[in-house]
């Protein structure tokens, strides 16, 4: 066996190795780390080969845009048949070795129901810091009703994130971050926001009397909406916003091929969770956020 960087003609084969693994898991969120440069300036790619040179397993390492400089996002998945051989333990270990020397904590994500997978990442000296809840939304089964702002409330398209008043929505963003990942130090920007949204972004803007009030952000990739992010300023919450401004994405992923729609939230972010089954979300697979301090 032998450690390779990986080759962006092999990106679809890597990321048909990945979704084997996950098969819960979309292919395009699989792919994004490779699909999104913008994101995931970073990127190391490591591959592990037999005597052949097929790849036995694949490793990534980045800082995607939307979390702190200090932390790092470390992956290796292994060939089910390749398990046990001591491929991942390889990844793992040529990944160490290319960190930055000013990254203070290493970040994985994995099935909360993998057992083996979690308790790997355990081994590896990762705690569970979080469980994050995903959901799915029908966009063609299930009725769009198109939103009904109240006295005062306007939606507007934010795809472009051109506002005149720039600095009032940059603070409404910043004011409404009260979430789980807010707390534990991933706090965006509209700069980091803009970045995500690839060749199909979706953004609404709640106002409320011309006031910035909430956000939602997202982006159509192989027909699926991904929300990355939904928000409303604490002065602004208790009077629907969030619904409306999910309503209204809806319709504009729709109107860009989507034909579903994909969140996850904190396990305890009762509030956004509550939004989301009252707009038909289903609930999905359940994913461990686990840390490792350096």
């Amino acid at each position: 066996m032998e450690l390779t960087e990986g080759e962006p003609a092999e990106v679809p084969a890597l990321v048909d190795l990945i979704c084997a693994r996950v098969p819960k898991a979309p292919r395009a969120e699989v792919a994004w780390m490779w699909s999104s440069p913008a994101e995931c300036p970073d990127l190391v790619t490591l591959v592990a080969r037999d005597a052949n040179g097929t790849p036995l397993g694949v490793g990534r390492l980045t800082t995607p845009v939307l979390l702190p400089r200090s932390w790092a996002v470390i992956n290796a998945t292994v060939a089910r048949a390749a398990e046990g051989t001591g491929v991942g333990a390889a990844l793992y270990a040529g990944l160490l070795a290319r960190v930055r020397d000013d990254v203070d904590q290493l970040r994985v994500t994995v099935d909360a129901d993998d057992e083996r997978s979690v308790a790997i990442a355990g081994h590896w000296g990762f705690e569970v810091v979080q469980v994050s809840i995903e959901s799915e939304l029908d966009l063609v089964a299930t009725p769009l009703p198109a939103p009904a702002p109240g006295d005062g409330v306007v939606l507007e398209d934010a795809t472009t994130f051109t506002f005149a008043d720039h600095d009032a929505v940059a603070a409404m963003l910043l004011a409404s971050q009260t979430n789980p990942e807010a707390v534990a130090g991933m706090v965006a920007d509209l700069d980091d926001l803009r970045r995500g949204g690839g060749d199909a972004p979706v953004a609404v803007l709640a106002r409320v009397d011309g006031s910035p009030a909430g956000i939602t952000v997202g982006r159509v990739e192989d027909a699926r909406l991904f929300i990355d992010y939904t928000g409303v300023d604490p002065a602004f919450r208790g009077h629907g916003l969030a619904l409306l401004l999910k309503q209204q994405a809806h319709l504009d992923a729709v109107a860009l091929g989507a034909t579903s729609s994909r969140t996850n939230n904190a396990e305890h972010n009762t509030g956004i969770r509550r939004v989301n089954a009252d707009l038909g979300y289903q609930v999905g697979r359940s994913l461990a956020r686990l840390r490792r301090m350096l």
